[in-house]
């Protein structure tokens, strides 16, 4: 669940983004704007600074994105300027939820002990997609905790294939036997 701050953030960018039509320029913008941050340091800590004003903090992050998109450039510039610089990364991933969610596509969260390929991933999408009737969008997890298989959490609902599971079950089925074979 996003916190308060996330959720405004995200519903105010996707506001502005329907009206000017640019959802998905939006959408691409603000994850442009994570990597920029991941990738450089200076301007992150500028960003997170005290002592840089707080309307500076805007119009950097103004300056640097409107043309990509002017919307995303304007809430990155607010979220800079609030001082929660720290939090783009989860609104960024808030608002592509919102989207994808309002297109009617299927957000299925799938974990797996290695990444996915192209092959396996696109085959994935287009069988979830069948069986639900809409489009659907993955969001990967690597865990190497689950040793191989998939598990994804769709709809409301969690198919386990995972190895570990599976290792689980069979310890409990040789345990329940274990102990009506001693009765």
């Amino acid at each position: 669940m996003a916190s308060e701050a996330v959720e405004t953030y995200a519903r105010a960018l996707f506001s502005l983004a329907s009206l000017a039509d640019s959802v998905d320029r939006a959408d691409e913008t603000l994850r442009a704007i994570v990597v920029a941050l991941r990738g450089h340091v200076e301007l992150r800590e500028a960003l997170a600074d005290a002592q840089v004003p707080a309307a500076r903090k805007r119009a950097i992050m103004v300056d640097l994105f409107v043309e990509a998109d002017p919307s995303a450039a304007a809430i990155a510039g607010l979220i800079a300027e609030n001082g929660d610089i720290a939090l783009i990364d989860d609104v960024a991933t808030h608002f592509g939820e919102i989207a994808e969610k309002e297109r009617g596509i299927v957000i299925a969260r799938v974990t797996t002990a290695v990444p996915l390929d192209d092959a396996l991933r696109a085959q994935l999408i287009e069988n979830l997609s069948a069986q639900l009737g809409h489009p659907v969008a993955l969001r990967e997890n690597v865990d190497p905790e689950i040793l191989g298989g998939i598990v994804i959490n769709v709809a409301g609902k969690v198919i386990d294939g995972s190895i570990s599971a599976r290792l689980d079950d069979a310890r409990r089925a040789l345990t329940t036997a274990q102990i009506g074979g001693d009765a």
